[in-house]
Order: C-alpha cells, then structure tokens, then sequence
C-alpha cells in the first residue's frame, strides 16, 4: 500500500552532492517501469498520460534523480536524467510535490516494492496524485477517527465483506450485496455524523488513486476485482483506518461503477460519493435492515474481535492522554511541512490524533518522532510533546523526540505547570 504524507517542498534545491551512477541507474529503472505503467493505461482512465515529472530521492543521502529538467534549470543532466541535492529543509515523502510553478511525483529510493504487481500500483496510484487537481480530484480530506472506534469498525468491516461479495457476484447476488454494503455504510453513518462526507472525500482523494492503480497495473477486470476483494477481506487489522480505509473502498465502488455505470468517471468531482454513484444504480427498496443483514457476513465473530482490539485501543488511548493531554507538554503551533504514517495513528476524540511517527519542518525549526508519539490536531494547526527532557542550546528532547530549534527560537515556561511553548526572540 502507499504511504500517505503531506508536505510542501522548500523553493530551491542545493547541488553540492551527486548520485551515485547505480542510483542513477536504478531511477532510469523506475522512470522506465513508470512509461511502461502509463502507456499500458494510455490515458483511458482519466484521458490524461499518467506519466509525467518524477522527482526521485535516496534519503540517505538527500540526492535527487529527476525525469525532466526543472523550469530553473538548477538540475544539471547527467546521463539521460537531470540530478541534484535535496536541502535540508525539505521534508522526505511519496507524495505529490509543487517545485518551480509544476507538479513532480516525488519517490524514495530504494523504498519502492519490489515485487512487479505491487510496484506498478503503487508507480500509476503516485502518478495518478500529480494529476489530480487537473481533473478536479483534489478533495478536501481529513482524518477519520470513527473508524477507528469499536463501532465505527464493525460497520465498515461488514460494508468491506458486503463489497467483496458484490465484485465476486453477479446479477441478483451482486445487486443484494450492494444493498448490503450501502446499508452497512449508512448505518455507520448515522452513528458517527458527519462521517458521511468525510469518509467520501476521504475516497475521492485516495480511493481513486488507488483504483487507478489497481485497474492499471492488474491484466483485466477481472483479475483487478478479484485483487480488490482480497484486500477487502483480509485487510491489516492492526492498522489504523483514519486514514488508509479508502484504500480498500476506493477500488471497490470503482469497479462496481465500471460494471455497473459505465461512463462513471466522467461525472466525478471532488463532492462526489462513490457510495451514492452506486446506490443510484439500485431500484426498489430495501428489505431487510442493516441489523438483520450484519449476521450474514459473520458479525458475531467480528464484534469478539473488536470488543478485543478497543480494550487495547481504550489502554493506549489512556496512556497517550496521561501523556500528551493530562500532564506537562511542549505545545507547538504553526507545522509548515510535515510527514507521517498514518497507519499507526491513535484518535484522542476531539484532542486530536496521536502519530507515533511525524517529521515536520517549521518556522520554529525541525521536529523528528521516532517514537512516543506527537498530539496534532485534526487540522494540524498545533501539536503536544511530551514535556522535554533536556534542552541545550538550539536542541530540545523529550521521550522519542528531538526538535532542531531555528535560530531566535526558544523554550520557555508555558501557564500550565511543567509545561513549555516555543517562542521568537524580537530582533
């Protein structure tokens, strides 16, 4: 699966260092593999060639490999590509990136998999993000926490089984399955309010591109259905689905919509539901409740599961709260870019959402989370550390944490007791 990151990229690039010729030789690899993905799909998808400038970089030595000179020209060519050095104040990321007035897909090397099947997903679902805002695809999406919550999980499992039945299925079954599928989602939606059109933006923004890479990179619909019903039934449960859910649903409404409106992908924009697409290809009304139809796809034994996992959750909830809401913190404001992974993230209710992982680069100066976690609100206007441990001069660091404090920046005292804030010194 592709990591999800957000970050902007700093306005220039240093050129002091160089790639090594196999790095080189192993970005030509990726460039070539990249063509070969995008002239498979030759724009029938979405009517635009996937493949387009492609920022390469190996984050041990922040060398950068690029597929097309830079409108600057601060790249130089070197064998075939154009090649320079990632400055520090760039955060590292697969991710979508504005450089120079143009979008870049930007990769890690050698952190592309290296399996074929997997790699040319993930290569077409990172292409297809550069070229979402020109395909009024760019929603607004935000985290999702119910999802993560006891019952906020069980409807979606039942809606992912529900899925995975109707791309098996076809005629009466595959419509009944639908029906199935639509019901679980609404009543997760009456549950948590609001959810509705979060959790669709959610698939506008990832589901799509992670359908595009599935349709591309499989031999036929076929193999592409029975790939996305795979994932369904046997997702990482141990993950957090805040932010990766639409990873599985995505590519599910998107294969149900091909067989069953063709044509789909014309209307779409970013206020669009997969789930009310598909629902519109319904007639008739429903018989049966979600209640009643959760039995069929093995409720019971999905709610011991989940009963299991919120205990967990509910103990790690209690710790992150001693730690990072109820005791003495660093409070940071103003993230400017940052990464993190969000399979690994832990929702606070309204508090915000724990990422046991995030790198972020501010005005304030540079944050790195290998562990213990940070508190960031939903929309990541401010942040919570654990109360530093030392500070020394420009650097501070606390349970699993350090911060690189820019210059004129400081830790000082914060009004609540033990705590701390970061503040500008007046020049």
């Amino acid at each position: 699966m592709a990591s999800l990151v957000f970050f902007l990229l700093a306005p220039t690039l240093a050129l002091a260092a160089s790639p090594a010729p196999t790095e080189i030789a192993q970005a030509k690899a990726v460039f070539a593999d990249a063509q070969s993905v995008s002239a498979r799909d030759d724009g029938r998808l979405w009517g635009i060639p996937l493949y387009g400038r492609m920022l390469l970089v190996i984050p041990a030595t922040r060398a950068v490999i690029a597929n097309q000179p830079d409108p600057r020209h601060l790249l130089r060519s070197a064998d075939g590509v154009y090649v320079g050095t990632l400055p520090e104040d760039v955060v590292l990321s697969d991710a979508p990136t504005e450089w120079e007035g143009v979008r870049w897909t930007q990769l890690r090397l050698p952190a592309l998999p290296e399996d074929a099947l997997t790699r040319s997903i993930t290569l077409a679902h990172e292409m297809f993000h550069r070229i979402q805002p020109q395909l009024h695809l760019a929603a607004n999406a935000t985290a999702n926490p119910q999802l993560d919550a006891e019952q906020g999980r069980l409807w979606l499992r039942l809606e992912w089984r529900a899925l995975a039945a109707a791309l098996i299925e076809s005629g009466d079954a595959q419509t009944q399955a639908i029906r199935d599928a639509l019901a679980f989602r609404d009543r997760r939606h009456t549950l948590f309010p609001g959810a509705a059109a979060t959790e669709a933006a959610m698939e506008i923004t990832e589901g799509t591109a992670q359908y595009t890479g599935i349709v591309v990179a499989e031999p036929d619909a076929a193999a592409a259905r029975w790939h996305t019903a795979a994932d369904l039934l046997h997702p990482d449960v141990e993950s957090s689905f805040s932010r990766i859910s639409a990873f599985m649903s995505g590519p599910a409404y998107g294969l149900l919509l091909d067989e069953r409106m063709p044509g789909w992908r014309k209307t779409l924009d970013e206020r669009s539901d997969l789930g009310a697409m598909l629902a519109s290809t319904l007639h008739g009304n429903a018989e049966a409740s979600a209640e009643s139809r959760a039995a069929t796809y093995g409720a019971s034994g999905l709610r011991v599961v989940l009963a299991d996992r919120a205990a967990r959750e509910k103990a790690m909830q209690a710790h992150y709260r001693a730690d990072l809401v109820d005791g003495p913190t660093l409070a940071l404001t103003a993230l400017g870019r940052f990464s993190f992974n969000p399979s690994t993230a832990v929702a606070l209710g309204a508090d915000g959402i724990v990422y046991r992982t995030f790198h972020a680069i501010a005005r304030w100066g540079t944050l790195d989370v290998q562990a213990g976690g940070v508190l960031v609100a939903a929309d990541f206007s401010r942040a919570a550390l654990p109360v530093p441990m030392t500070i020394k001069g420009p650097r501070l660091a606390g349970k699993g944490w350090t911060i690189a404090l820019a210059p004129g920046w400081s830790a000082a005292p914060a009004t609540k007791p033990g705590s701390y804030v970061l503040v500008q010194h007046p020049r």
